[in-house]
């Protein structure tokens, strides 16, 4: 059975959902607010944009047939392995440098997307 990049995308955007979630729970409890722009970032390019990939995938499943498709999978993962969590960093050491690099993965993965959405079939039946 081959795994298809839609089932991914959903997949980890809903476990990157309740990571947020949870994230947010904590900041609550201990009423620590400094890392709103990590848990929001979080939110964002974990749940969101993984979930919008993963639906427009399934809405257009020739574009799985790019070379690109999982290099572009895997390259978003670690932005938003990344990304937010550095931000955590950020807040606490005031060094931005791995966030900028985190954010520039996410770029390349969105570019990468974008790519692969504009040179690809937008039939909606994979046949």
């Amino acid at each position: 059975m081959k795994v298809k990049v839609h089932v991914v995308f959903l997949g980890l955007g809903l476990v990157f959902l309740v990571i947020g979630m949870l994230f947010g729970v904590w900041m609550g409890i201990n009423q620590d607010f400094r890392f709103a722009a990590a848990h929001a970032h979080w939110n964002l390019v974990g749940f969101v944009t993984s979930s919008i990939y993963g639906l427009i995938h399934r809405a257009y499943p020739r574009l799985q047939e790019s070379r690109l498709t999982w290099l572009q999978c895997a390259t978003h993962v670690i932005g938003v392995l990344t990304f937010a969590p550095v931000i955590v960093l950020a807040v606490a050491t005031d060094q931005h440098q791995m966030a900028i690099i985190g954010a520039n993965v996410l770029i390349v993965a969105a570019l990468m997307f974008m790519f692969i959405y504009f040179t690809h079939d937008h039939s909606t039946t994979p046949d």
